[in-house]
C-alpha cells in the first residue's frame, strides 16, 4: 500500500464531514431555490487524490442534503459528478470545464429523469430547476477550485496524485483568469438576483397586508353598518306602540333603505315570525306567522340572553336556501325593558362581498376568502371555487419554502410549490380575511430573472475564457521562451526570449525568481563557481591597470578602442558563464562640427573632456567599460547589468549632459551640448564578437539621429546562435 494512503484517506474523510455540516444546511435564495456549497469538499478530493477518494468523500458529504431534503437521488448524482471530476482531471481537464460537461451531457438529463419519474414538481417548473442545479453544481466546482488556487503549492506537491497529466503555462494561466473572474460574476449575479427578490418580496408583503387591512375594513364597516342599523332599529321599534300591520309597513321601509340585508324579519317571543321582508320569500306560507325561529341561535342569542347577536354563516331555510349571516336584537315592551316580547333579525347579503372583491381587482390581482369565527367560508372569490359553508382548510408554509412570504395551498396541499402568498385580517367579531396572492407570477418572475442571469454568465464564460487565453498566450509566450533560455541545452533558437522594453515587471520578476530556480537546481556548487569566476575577472582587471596606461585616450583619459576589443571577449565570456546581460551603448554627440567651427577645437576639447567626466561619474561600476571610440564617439560596455533599470539609466544620463553648462575660456561663453544614444542589450551568449553588438547599436545610433538627436533607441537582441 502507497504510504501516503492512509493521509490521503484521513483527508478525504475530514473533507467529507466538512461537506456534511455544509450540507445540512443550504443556502436559501427564494421558495424552494436553495444553494449548496458543501458538494466543494468531493471537487478538492477529486483533484487533490483522484475519483476513488472522491466518490468516498462524496457519500459522506451528500449525506448532509440526504437528511436535509430526505431525497435519495442524491447519492446517485453527485457521486457519479464526483466520479467524473476525478477521472477528467487524470486525463488533464480541468474541474471548471469538466464540470460545465458534466451537467450539460449528464447531470441535468439525469436529474430531469428523476424529477418526472420520482417527484410531482410542475413540468413549467423543471426546466428552471434543472438549470438552477446545473449552475449550483459549476458554482460549488468553482470555489473548489478557487480554494485550490490559494492552498499552498507544497500542499499541492504532497497530496496529488502522481499520474496527473501535466498542463502548459498558458492553459493553467487561461484557467485561472477564467475562474477567478467567472466566479466573480457569478457571485455578484447571485447577490443581485437575491437582493432584487427581497426587495420585489418585501413590497408584495406590503401590498397584500395593505390589502387585507383595507378590505378588512371595508368587511367590518359593512358589518358594523348593518349591525347599528338593525340596533337602532330594535330601539325603536322598542320605544314605539306598533300594530303588526304598522310593524310590516316599517320593516319594508326600513330593509328598502338597507337592501344590504337579504331578508328581515319581526318574531314574537315564541319564536314566530310576525313580519317580515320581502313578504314573497315566505316559500308560498299564506301567513308569516307559519314559520318560526325558535331554533335558531340567533332567535336565543337575542331573546333569550338579550344580547345584540351576529352569528356564523349558515344555510337559511324559510326564506331561501341560501348561505347567510344573521344580525339579531331583542325588542322590549316601552313598559318594560326587562322581558323581551320578541327579536328582529336581518339576514346579510353576502354578494355584497362581491363588490369589495371586484373593486379590489381592478387594482390588484388578488383573492379574498372570508371566514367566521367556525372557520366556515362566508365569502370567498369566485376564481377560487371554495363554497361557502365549507371549512377553510389549507396547508401553510411547506417545509422547503424559504421565501420571506408567508405561503399556503388550498387546493394541492401536498404540493412542493405554494399557490398562494397571503396576509390574514382579523375582523372584530372573531371572523377572519384572507387576502391570497397567486404564488406562480413571482416564481416565473424569479425564474425569468434566474434563466436570463444565467444566459448572461454563459455568454460572459465563453467571452471571459477566449479573452484571458489571448491575454495569457501574450504573457506566456515570453515566458516559455525564457524557459527555454534556462533549459540544460546550450542550443538556443533565434527567438527573443521575451525580456524587452514591452515586457511588464511581473514578467521580468518571474524571468528572475527563475534564474534563482536555476542556480537553486544547479545547487551551491554552481554559485561557487560564479563567485571564483567573478573574482578571477577582478583580478584579470587589476592586473590589465598597468597595460590600460597605454591604452587609454591622452585627451579624455579614457580607454580607446583596442582595449574595447581586447576586454570584450573576458567580459563576454564571464556573463556567458553565469548567464548574465551586457549592454553596449555608443553616444554620439549632436552637432559636434557647429561647436568646434563655433568655439574651436579648444571648446571642442573642452566638451570632450565634460563628457568623458560625465561619464565616468555615471557609469562608474568594477565592470563597466567607458571607450573614446573616436572623434565624437563614446562607447559603454555594461556587463552583469540590471536590466529593468539600464534604460532609464542611459536616459538620466542623457538629459545631464544636456544640462551641463560648458564655459569657452577664449571668449568668456558658454554652450550646451546634447548627445544621441543606440543601445543593445542581450544575454552573453548572443555573440563573442564586439563587432556584432556594436553592429546593433549603431543601428539603433542612427535611428536616434533620424527621429530628431538628443534620443535614446534601446532594444534587446535576439540570439543568433541555434
Amino acid at each position: 500500500m502507497n504510504k501516503k494512503t492512509p493521509q490521503k484517506l484521513l483527508l478525504a474523510t475530514l473533507f467529507g464531514i466538512i461537506g456534511f455540516i455544509i450540507n445540512l444546511y443550504p443556502i436559501p435564495l427564494f421558495a424552494n431555490i436553495q444553494l449548496i456549497i458543501g458538494n466543494a469538499s468531493f471537487v478538492v478530493s477529486a483533484v487533490l487524490f483522484g475519483p476513488w477518494y472522491a466518490l468516498y468523500t462524496a457519500i459522506i458529504a451528500v449525506s448532509g442534503l440526504f437528511i436535509a431534503w430526505d431525497s435519495p437521488h442524491v447519492y446517485l448524482l453527485f457521486s457519479l459528478e464526483a466520479l467524473c471530476l476525478g477521472l477528467a482531471h487524470r486525463k488533464g481537464i480541468y474541474s471548471l470545464y469538466s464540470s460545465i460537461v458534466f451537467w450539460l451531457v449528464i447531470g441535468m438529463p439525469l436529474f430531469y429523469l428523476y424529477a418526472v419519474l420520482n417527484t410531482n414538481i410542475p413540468s413549467s417548473h423543471l426546466p428552471f430547476i434543472i438549470l438552477k442545479q446545473g449552475i449550483n453544481g459549476v458554482f460549488y466546482t468553482a470555489i473548489a477550485s478557487t480554494l485550490l488556487l490559494l492552498t499552498p503549492v507544497s500542499l499541492h506537491l504532497l497530496l496529488k496524485s502522481k499520474d496527473k497529466k501535466r498542463q502548459t503555462f498558458n492553459a493553467q494561466l487561461t484557467y485561472a483568469f477564467t475562474l477567478v473572474i467567472f466566479l466573480a460574476l457569478l457571485f455578484s449575479a447571485l447577490l443581485f438576483n437575491n437582493q432584487f427578490i427581497n426587495r420585489h418580496q418585501q413590497l408584495l408583503s406590503e401590498n397584500i397586508n395593505e390589502s387585507a387591512h383595507h378590505i378588512g375594513n371595508l368587511a367590518q364597516a359593512h358589518i358594523d353598518t348593518h349591525a347599528q342599523v338593525l340596533n337602532s332599529a330594535a330601539n325603536w321599534l322598542s320605544l314605539s306602540e306598533m300594530r303588526a300591520k304598522q310593524q310590516q309597513t316599517a320593516l319594508l321601509k326600513l330593509h328598502q333603505q338597507y337592501p344590504g340585508f337579504i331578508t328581515m324579519l319581526i318574531a314574537d317571543d315564541l319564536g314566530k315570525i310576525q313580519s317580515a321582508s320581502p313578504v314573497s320569500l315566505l316559500n308560498g306560507a299564506n301567513k308569516s306567522t307559519d314559520i318560526e325561529v325558535s331554533d335558531r341561535d340567533y332567535f336565543i342569542e337575542a331573546f333569550v340572553n338579550q344580547n345584540a347577536y351576529i352569528s356564523p354563516v349558515f344555510l337559511g331555510r324559510g326564506f331561501g336556501n341560501d348561505p347567510i349571516v344573521a344580525i339579531s336584537a331583542p325588542l322590549y315592551s316601552p313598559d318594560n325593558s326587562y322581558q323581551p316580547i320578541g327579536i328582529i333579525e336581518g339576514s346579510l347579503d353576502l354578494n355584497r362581498f362581491k363588490e369589495i372583491d371586484r373593486t379590489n381587482k381592478l387594482f390588484r390581482d388578488q383573492y379574498i376568502v372570508l371566514v367566521d369565527q367556525e372557520n366556515r367560508v362566508v365569502f370567498s372569490s369566485p376564481e377560487l371555487t371554495i363554497q361557502p359553508l365549507s371549512d377553510f382548510s389549507y396547508s401553510k408554509d411547506n417545509a422547503l419554502d424559504t421565501s420571506l412570504l408567508p405561503t399556503l395551498n388550498i387546493h394541492d396541499k401536498t404540493n412542493m410549490s405554494p399557490e398562494f402568498v397571503y396576509a390574514a385580517y382579523d375582523l372584530n367579531i372573531g371572523w377572519t380575511l384572507y387576502v391570497l396572492n397567486p404564488f406562480r407570477p413571482l416564481v416565473m418572475l424569479v425564474e425569468q430573472m434566474y434563466i436570463a442571469t444565467f444566459a448572461i454568465l454563459a455568454i460572459s464564460l465563453l467571452v471571459i475564457f477566449l479573452i484571458t487565453r489571448i491575454i495569457s498566450g501574450r504573457l506566456t509566450r515570453p515566458l516559455e521562451r525564457i524557459a527555454k533560455k534556462f533549459s540544460t541545452s546550450n542550443k538556443n533558437d533565434n527567438s527573443d526570449y521575451g525580456i524587452d522594453e514591452d515586457s511588464p515587471k511581473e514578467i521580468y520578476s518571474l524571468y528572475k525568481r527563475l534564474k534563482q530556480s536555476k542556480s537553486q537546481l544547479i545547487g551551491y556548487q554552481l554559485a561557487l563557481e560564479e563567485k571564483v569566476a567573478l573574482r578571477t575577472f577582478e583580478l584579470e582587471q587589476a592586473n590589465q591597470q598597468l597595460k590600460s596606461l597605454a591604452e587609454k585616450d591622452s585627451l579624455t583619459g579614457l580607454y580607446n578602442r583596442r582595449y574595447a576589443e581586447e576586454q570584450f571577449p573576458f567580459l563576454q565570456e564571464s556573463c556567458q558563464r553565469s548567464d548574465e546581460v551586457i549592454a553596449i551603448a555608443i553616444l554620439d554627440l549632436d552637432k559636434f562640427k557647429s561647436i568646434n567651427d563655433t568655439y574651436g577645437h579648444l571648446g571642442g576639447d573642452l566638451t570632450l573632456k565634460k563628457v568623458a567626466k560625465l561619464l565616468e561619474n555615471n557609469f562608474k561600476r568594477d565592470g563597466d567599460v567607458i571607450v573614446r571610440y573616436g572623434g565624437e564617439e563614446f562607447l559603454i560596455i555594461m556587463p552583469h547589468c540590471n536590466t529593468l533599470k539600464i534604460e532609464s539609466h542611459l536616459e538620466n544620463f542623457k538629459q545631464r549632459l544636456a544640462e551641463i553648462v560648458i564655459e569657452n575660456p577664449d571668449n568668456n561663453t558658454s554652450f550646451n551640448v546634447t548627445t544621441s544614444i543606440g543601445a543593445v542589450i542581450g544575454n552573453g551568449t548572443y555573440s563573442d564578437s564586439l563587432e556584432d553588438w556594436i553592429k546593433q547599436a549603431d543601428f539603433n545610433l542612427y535611428q536616434a539621429k533620424n527621429n530628431g538627436r538628443n534620443k535614446l533607441v534601446f532594444t534587446t537582441l535576439q540570439d543568433t546562435r541555434t
